[in-house]
Order: structure tokens, then C-alpha cells, then sequence
């Protein structure tokens, strides 16, 4: 198992349509064959930062994941709404790294 996680910081001008591209997205990436969960959540105390919260089964998954044209299309869509680069991670179960 893998879990990336995401965080975004959203143009505070661009929140809406940034929530309604990822919702979308959402929707596409919970389908896909190897992901588990595919989560979004706002910030309760700053409106304009986001994390997606991925879970996949395998690194195939997740590498397959960013070749769909539904998250390409998103990640064109909501490029220009970012007001700066997103930070990312990976996580593997604790027991896993030992």
C-alpha cells in the first residue's frame, strides 16, 4: 500500500473552480483499477488550502493513475489556479519500512 499526499494552496480567486475540477477528478480517479480511497478535503482554517489524500495498492497504480486523460485534463485545468507549487509525499505502512 501507498499513500500520497497532496496539499495545495488555491488562488483565493480560484477556489470554486478549483473544488469543481477536483470533484470531478475525484470521481474519475476512485474507479481506476489499484486505488483505494481518493479523498479531498479543505482546510477548515484557510479556505484556499487543499490535500488530496490518494491511497493505492502498488506503485503501478499510482504511476497509471497520471497517465489517465481525466487527471491530465485536471492538471491542465487547475495548474493556473495554484498561487504556489503544491507539496507532496509518499507514505508506505511503518511496519513496511522496518
Amino acid at each position: 500500500m501507498l499513500i500520497k499526499i497532496v496539499t495545495f494552496y488555491v488562488k483565493e480567486s480560484d477556489v470554486k473552480a478549483f473544488i469543481e475540477a477536483t470533484r470531478i477528478n475525484r470521481k474519475n480517479s476512485i474507479q481506476e483499477e489499484g486505488i483505494e480511497s481518493f479523498d479531498f478535503f479543505q482546510c477548515k482554517d484557510d479556505s484556499s488550502k487543499f490535500v488530496l489524500y490518494e491511497v493505492y495498492n502498488s506503485q503501478q497504480a499510482m504511476d497509471e493513475h497520471l497517465k489517465t486523460a481525466h487527471f491530465k485534463a485536471w492538471n491542465e485545468i487547475v495548474t493556473p489556479y495554484l498561487a504556489k507549487p503544491t507539496d507532496r509525499a509518499v507514505y508506505i505502512p511503518a511496519a513496511e519500512s522496518i
